[in-house]
């Protein structure tokens, strides 16, 4: 999972927002370096990305990928899952992305210089620059994925692997709604 469905399927409060958020930016151990709800959310981050590697159709979603792109097919599959997302936004949330958006970006502004790590730089543009409303296009993907591999050291151009967002879509298509359902159920289990 990417950005925007860490964001979907985080709580609405502040700290649940920006833990999730913040799953990607976090590493190690989280010991008494956040407040217990910004723990809690990236503990959620984490173990969301725990049950979406270990899910049947993910590893289905990732076979089509992996012949072309091998070890790089979990960070493509986590991109063209924001896609898919956000193209049926609308019916996976009962609002449009937009708004979704707007609500999120309120909430967790008012937080923005207190933000953990490299999120504190990055999250002013996710959000002025409007990536995730991009993803809902190829090209936002292609865009995304152009600048994912410039952060590898072998720049393995994972752009080129937009065209299956055109080439497979039926199957990525079909195996992501297989799968949304259950990530969704797994997320609601941390509201409780």
């Amino acid at each position: 999972m990417n950005h925007l469905a860490h964001l979907f399927l985080a709580g609405s409060t502040a700290e649940s927002l920006i833990g999730n958020l913040s799953g990607d930016f976090v590493k190690g151990p989280l010991g008494d370096r956040f407040s217990p709800g910004i723990r809690e959310g990236i503990a959620q981050h984490r173990k969301i990305d725990a049950f979406t590697d270990s899910h049947p159709s993910v590893a289905a979603f990732r076979r089509v990928l992996t012949p072309e792109h091998g070890h790089y097919a979990r960070v493509i599959a986590d991109m063209f899952f924001d896609h898919f997302l956000a193209c049926r936004f609308d019916d996976y949330a009962g609002e449009s992305l937009d708004a979704f958006l707007a609500r999120t970006f309120a909430t967790i502004d008012p937080h923005i210089d207190t933000l953990p790590g490299l999120l504190r730089v990055v999250y002013p543009r996710i959000r002025d620059e409007q990536w995730l409303q991009s993803y809902r296009d190829v090209d936002g993907i292609r865009f995304a994925l152009m600048n994912i591999s410039r952060r590898f050291s072998r720049r393995p151009h994972l752009e080129s692997a937009a065209r299956h967002l055109v080439d497979s879509r039926v199957e990525l298509e079909r195996r992501f709604q297989e799968f949304m359902p259950d990530v969704i159920a797994f997320a609601l289990g941390f509201r409780s």
